[in-house]
């Protein structure tokens, strides 16, 4: 891939503890799926640890894989989920199936994260709210849930 932004997979990521992932600041989804920054008196709300991960499971699993330049990478797998298998007529095990799929290979791109787990699918709208659970390598565990949708 040309274009690719970062030149690693992967498998070349090193893990680190949650508690090392940084600070992050607080991006918010409202239930139509607009994003905004979070503030409080007019400054930045920061997430750092088990909710920055949090955060950025529900930041990747909105992106469209290559879609935006700057998450591309010279790897075969790509950050993000294929909405677009929501406007297929594949049957719902089939979707999920691969969704759980782009999950797992979106959070190997993550070093603070060991795996993901527990995955549970909900049909809402015309998307699915997934929920699953990451493990942390400081053995913390975060629970996620994102809605994807079309």
């Amino acid at each position: 891939m040309a274009d690719a932004k970062f030149s690693f997979s992967p498998t070349e990521l090193q893990g680190i503890p949650a508690a090392e992932v940084g600070r992050v600041p607080a991006f918010d989804f409202d239930e139509r799926g607009r994003g905004a920054f979070r503030l409080v008196d007019g400054a930045l709300v920061e997430r750092t640890g088990a909710e920055a991960v949090k955060q950025w499971f529900d930041l990747m699993l909105r992106q469209l894989p290559d879609a935006i330049p700057v998450y591309r990478t010279d790897a075969s797998t790509a950050l993000g989920v294929d909405r677009t298998l929501l406007q297929t007529r594949a049957p719902l095990g089939f979707i999920t199936a691969e969704i759980e799929r782009q999950v797992r290979e979106t959070a190997a791109f993550n070093p603070a994260v060991r795996t993901v787990d527990s995955f549970v699918f909900t049909r809402l709208r015309r998307g699915l709210q997934v929920e699953f659970r990451a493990l942390l390598r400081t053995g913390e565990q975060t629970e996620v849930t994102t809605y994807v949708g079309q």
